[in-house]
């Protein structure tokens, strides 16, 4: 009998190539001939196609849970019963297990994770398990108040510099704004002085290498539009419009859709009625929003609202629904973690993710297609 390990190169590749992303670790550990066929370019081409044909077959999102300080891949299918819609691929690990995550971005197939202290930054590849420790100066002690994002420079079809940006605008006197550069291992100061702001809480969505946010004016509660820093002319481009202007209490929330274009989340306040807006054409200086909303719910009935702050969501398309990670409603406060699948007829349900060990730290989940 042949032994895995004696199979010819192509066959092992072909054969290891249906192995799942979370298992890649264990392929590598398992002796020096798979974990060189395993780094190379011919196998990782095989593996992902096959992964990505998959889950075009079956209908299925991959998708990085953050819950409990650990990042998860998760893949999701709406098509699928409700017990079995959401299915835990494993944890990624190779960050290590004493390292707890407070924030992750992603960008293509790069996680940024940010340390539960807020103090300590690292670039994450989890498909190759490889890791990069960014060292940062922080000249303000409010470590919690920075933002980020992760986008790149286009340089060729085949070519991209990645960057991070990195900022606090909390008063005049506690404001700075930074970029980091991966291929020279350099900070920047960057000279921004906007007319808008963006809260901390706020969290910005990658796409096509440039990061949006939701940003508000500097003074008072005026009008709320979209912002996008642009990584390739490493500025803030101008004002985007909103389909709808949200209330000081109401819950926004964004997302990507197909790695294409931008979703946003609205939840009124007050009637508690919930609406998707997806975009046509979105670019850092403009962006179209479909004439019609994706969906509209009035939730008055469930007598809950998302988190206004925390809040992190996806859409299916085909099937016209939206899955919102969040907490238990039935209390102010709980622990438990759940999915929320609404339809666009108004109908939902709801999947149990487990138990956190703090109750004011909410799921998050963002889209993922390894590189």
């Amino acid at each position: 009998m042949t032994k895995m390990s004696n199979l010819p190169k192509d066959l092992a590749e072909e054969v290891l190539s249906r192995v799942s992303l979370t298992s890649l670790r264990n392929v590598r550990l398992t002796c020096k001939d798979w974990n060189t066929l395993s780094k190379g370019e011919s196998f990782a081409k095989n593996h992902l196609g096959y992964q990505a044909i998959v889950a075009a077959k079956e209908k299925e999102f991959m998708m990085v849970l953050m819950m409990d300080f650990r990042v998860y891949l998760i893949r999701v299918n709406v098509h699928n019963d409700i017990e079995s819609c959401i299915k835990p691929e494993g944890e990624l690990i190779s960050l290590g297990d004493e390292v707890d995550v407070s924030q992750v971005f992603h960008c293509d197939g790069l996680l940024l994770c940010i340390t539960e202290d807020n103090a300590k930054v690292v670039l994450w590849n989890p498909y190759w398990g490889q890791t990069r420790w960014i060292e940062s100066t922080n000249n303000f002690h409010k470590l919690d108040m920075y933002t980020y994002a992760l986008g790149y420079k286009k340089s060729s079809k085949s070519s991209r510099s990645y960057k991070i940006l990195r900022f606090i605008d909390f008063s005049p006197t506690c404001s700075e704004f930074k970029i980091y550069n991966i291929n020279s291992d350099s900070w920047k100061v960057l000279d921004v002085s906007p007319d808008w702001k963006i809260d901390s809480y706020i969290r910005g969505v990658s796409l096509k290498g440039n990061t949006y946010w939701f940003a508000r004016e500097r003074h008072g509660y005026g009008r709320t539009f979209l912002v996008c820093f642009d990584f390739t002319r490493e500025r803030f481009r101008s004002r985007l419009p909103l389909p709808i202007q949200p209330c000081v209490l109401d819950t926004v929330s964004l997302s990507s859709v197909r790695e294409e274009q931008l979703a946003v989340l609205f939840q009124c306040s007050s009637t508690l009625e919930m609406q998707i807006w997806v975009t046509t054409k979105i670019e850092p200086n403009a962006v179209l929003w479909n004439s019609k909303v994706f969906l509209a719910v009035d939730m008055h009935s469930l007598k809950f609202q998302f988190q206004v702050r925390a809040s992190s969501f996806f859409i299916d398309e085909e099937k016209r629904v939206v899955v919102v990670f969040d907490k238990e409603k039935r209390y102010l406060a709980s622990s438990r973690n759940k999915a929320y699948i609404v339809g666009v007829d108004g109908t939902w349900e709801q999947v149990d993710l487990g138990m956190s060990v703090d109750k004011f730290v909410y799921p998050l989940v963002c889209s993922y297609v390894p590189s």
